[in-house]
Formats: structure tokens, sequence, C-alpha cells
């Protein structure tokens, strides 16, 4: 069975930032050459595609689908599910489809083809001079293939036909959207070519920007409620910080006491300490677990108990950080950085799973397969 990898953001942005031959592809090589022998199966994320590809502004159009390429490249079709997914049973590789669950489709044959029927229904009940006979024809659902097929329609060939909506340019040149309107595309096709490029990461940044003009996409979608927790999870480090200088004021104020001749059992009476605040993260992570799936939680109960310990740092980037850890559940080996790789090294479920130096992928793979 083949280990699964996850690589960090920062690994396809350094690789992204450097030339074929810079030190962090020869790294890349050496995983890859895994890969293709079958021993490795690297995956990504809507983290992934959100941290790497998120450049807005229409000077990075090429950037942005060059950068989604990047990750085409090393992952191929193997993406783990969007996190809500995952209490539904969605698993890596999930048909490449990050967004949702392998078996979830953004577009129906089906439906597709209900809407456009009822369309022709409501432009024949507005038709007059027509008689039952005539509507009735007009108004089978095999009716507006074969109207489009005799009509030499040529629709769909050309972006302006589509107006705002955004499509790509194999859209376009395949005709699949032409073809199935005049029956000549099976249903299984139209999906595959649809939803297909709705999920591909180089097509994503597309959608996304060139038509949307979205700004920030992990603001846009993550930004009030990582607000919130950086607001919470600030709080509570504050609270932590000033009661810790309290206490080692108290302490100094002590020695002083004990210096100036005061007996050390009056002088500790008379300076008490503070005890630090702690959390209790269970009913949270069982709200989480409700939310992501059992046994996908206990590591964000785990950070917060953390944030109450003397000389916890906090950095907002800790949120998406460990929103991409629920993957590691599923991995052999997760990259992430120094300071998550240590925050968890005392964590059970991802004991010989995080890997805080890119360089150490080649080495730490071998090891699993020899073992």
């Amino acid at each position: 069975m083949s280990l699964i990898l996850y690589l960090d953001t920062q690994d396809y942005i350094n690789l992204f930032n450097e030339p074929d031959d810079g030190p962090y592809y020869r790294v890349l090589s050496d995983i890859l050459a895994f890969r293709d022998h079958g021993d490795l199966i690297i995956g990504f994320s809507f983290a992934t595609i959100m941290e790497f590809i998120t450049k807005p502004n229409q000077e990075n159009r090429l950037e942005r689908g060059r950068r989604g390429q990047l990750i085409k490249d090393i992952c191929g079709q193997n993406a783990f599910p969007y996190l809500t997914d995952l209490a539904d049973g969605a698993r890596f590789p999930n048909g490449g489809n990050w967004m949702t669950s392998e078996n979830k489709k953004f577009v129906s044959a089906r439906k597709f083809r209900r809407e456009i029927h009822q369309k022709l229904i409501a432009t024949i009940a507005d038709q007059k001079g027509l008689n039952r006979n005539q509507r009735r024809i007009l108004g089978r659902k095999s009716t507006v293939s074969q109207l489009i097929r005799e009509s030499g329609a040529t629709w769909g060939r050309t972006r302006s036909d589509y107006g705002d909506f955004p499509v790509s340019d194999e859209i376009i040149e395949s005709r699949v959207l032409e073809r199935f309107m005049k029956g000549q595309c099976s249903d299984q096709e139209f999906e595959q070519r649809l939803n297909g490029w709705l999920t591909d990461p180089a097509e994503f940044s597309r959608l996304a920007y060139d038509y949307k003009d979205m700004p920030n996409m992990i603001d846009t979608i993550f930004g009030t409620s990582v607000d919130s927790l950086v607001q919470a999870i600030g709080k509570v480090v504050s609270a932590v910080n000033t009661l810790t200088a309290h206490n080692e004021k108290t302490l100094e104020t002590r020695r002083k006491l004990t210096d100036a001749g005061v007996h050390k059992r009056n002088a500790k009476k008379l300076t008490k300490q503070i005890k630090l605040p702690t959390i209790n993260a269970s009913p949270m992570v069982a709200d989480l677990e409700a939310l992501l799936g059992v046994g996908r939680a206990g590591h964000i109960g785990h950070y917060l108990e953390k944030t109450t310990k003397r000389g916890f740092h906090f950095k907002r980037s800790d949120i998406m950080d460990i929103m991409q850890m629920c993957y590691t559940y599923d991995c052999d080996l997760f990259r992430c950085d120094k300071a998550m790789a240590h925050m968890f090294n005392d964590y059970g479920p991802f004991k010989g799973k995080l890997v805080s130096h890119f360089n150490d992928l080649p080495e730490r793979i071998q090891m699993l397969l020899d073992t």
C-alpha cells in the first residue's frame, strides 16, 4: 500500500519561486521518484488551493494558472475532501475533488436538461397561434435536442456565447454543451467534463478571479470565523501573559522580603501567586467532531489547552494550519512548520507523522518503507 503525504503550502511556494534546478526541486525529484514507483501518493486540499493560488490582481492571472498546474503536476487527482464532508464519509483521494465529497456533483446532466426543458415550456406557453397538438409535441423533452439539431445552432463555440458565465478553453473547444444539447454527448461525459473543470486547480483561479473578480479567497470565506477565533485565543493568551507577569513580580517581591529578613513562610503568605487558567476543551472537541467526524478534532483541543501554558506564542496562521491538520489522521507523513511540529510532539495520534523540514522527507519516506 502506498504511503500518503501532505505537503505544506510553503513547500509549493518555495518550489514555485525557485528554478527547476534549485535545491527544493532536487529534493522534490527524490520524492517524486517514490511516487512514480508507486510507493507514495501526494495529496492536496482546499487550503492548498486557497493559500497557494490566492493572488487576485489581474497581473497575476498567468501566475495563478501556473501555480494550479504545479499542484496538479505533483498531486495529480489526489485530493483530501472538504473538511465538513469528512463526517459524511468522504475520504482521500476523493476522485480529485477538493470542494466536496467524491459523489457530489456541482453539475448534474439530468438537472441541467430539466431546467432547459422548463424554459422551453415557459416559452411555448407565451406563444400564440399554436394548437394543442403542436404544444404537446413541442413540450416533449426530446424536442429540445431535435430542435437544436435541426436548427443547425452553433451556440457555445465562442466565449461570448456564455456571457458572464465562466468557462474554460477546454469546455469551448470540446463543444460539450452544444453536443449535449443536441443529444450527441452522454450524460457521463457531460458531467465528467464540467465537474472536472470546476475542480481543476489550474482552472479554479479563472472561476474565482478572472470572471468573478473576487478578493482574497481566504478572507472572503474564512475571514469572519478566523477573526473571531483570533480574538478569542488572543484574549486567553493575553490573560495568561498578564498573570504570568504578575506572578513573576510577586516572586521578585517575595525574594526582596526574605532578603530583608522576613521568614520564608510569612513572605509566601504575603505574596501569593495567581493560578493560571486552564481550558477544558472536551465539549468543544465533541461539537467539532459532529462537524468533522469522530476522532478528527482532538488536535484542536490539544492546541487550545496549550494556549494557557506559559510562553505560548500565537500566530494568526495557526488557524489554517490547525484546520489542515484534520487530514493528518489519514496521512503517513504530514509537512508542517517547526512550531507546529513542536506543538504536537506530545500528541499521540500524530506521533511519527509530522515533518518539520522539507529536506527530511526523502529519508522519512524511506524509513517508513523499510519498516
